[in-house]
């Protein structure tokens, strides 16, 4: 990205911060600290009030879900951005992230013990890129979108073993490691904006259903 790029990206930054969060925010009574974080996964600004993280998150996420919406329309009324601007709370988007991880590489074991295809329940295009990502340096594993969800019109990822043996310790064991035959990728290009996280506190069930 060129100087001038970050600058206006900067300036994008500042704008969401000081003229959307932060009224928002006293709006809602919460005087919270906002960090600033630059990573590979995009622009985080992340809340912090340790009292009043509970709220920030609301229920199933979707306080939280409902701010970054809210920020990012009015930065892309107002400048025309084509990025995401993610919102954070006390670290709550790395762990729903770690979880998702955690639920993938169960069902990729699961796959491997059984010899059968494990199917998971729907979920946003972002959250099946978390799995995709997760399982794809296993050997012997392939993980393709299928089965869009009338009811919700999301996909859910399938995970399945393709011409390997059990791993050894079965589900409870270590991935198998990596080698030239890696897992494969069969899916639509996924977009790399954030999904809303599926519980506030505790993290989702294997396999439980992700709101939209």
């Amino acid at each position: 990205m060129s100087e001038s790029a970050h600058a206006e990206w900067r300036t994008v930054i500042r704008f969401a911060e000081e003229e959307v969060l932060r009224p928002l925010l006293r709006g809602l009574g919460i005087d919270a600290y906002i960090e600033i974080h630059h990573r590979d996964e995009g622009t985080i600004l992340s809340l912090e009030h340790p009292a009043e993280s509970g709220r920030l998150i609301g229920r199933d996420g979707h306080t939280l879900e409902a701010i970054q919406h809210l920020v990012n329309l009015l930065a892309n009324q107002r400048f025309g951005i084509s990025r995401t601007i993610l919102i954070d709370c006390a670290g709550y988007r790395g762990r729903y992230k770690s979880n998702l991880e955690r639920m993938a590489k169960e069902a990729g074991r699961e796959a491997q013990r059984t010899g059968k295809a494990v199917t998971l329940d729907p979920m946003v295009a972002a959250d099946r890129r978390i799995v995709h990502t997760a399982l794809r340096d296993w050997a012997g594993i392939e993980t393709v979108s299928v089965d869009e969800d009338p009811e919700t019109g999301m996909k859910r990822v399938q995970v399945t073993a393709v011409g390997r043996a059990p791993a050894p310790g079965g589900p409870a064991g270590e991935p198998p490691a990596p080698d030239e035959g890696t897992g494969q990728i069969t899916d639509e290009a996924e977009p790399a904006e954030p999904s809303p996280p599926t519980t506030e506190e505790a993290p989702p069930k294997p396999f439980s259903p992700l709101d939209e």
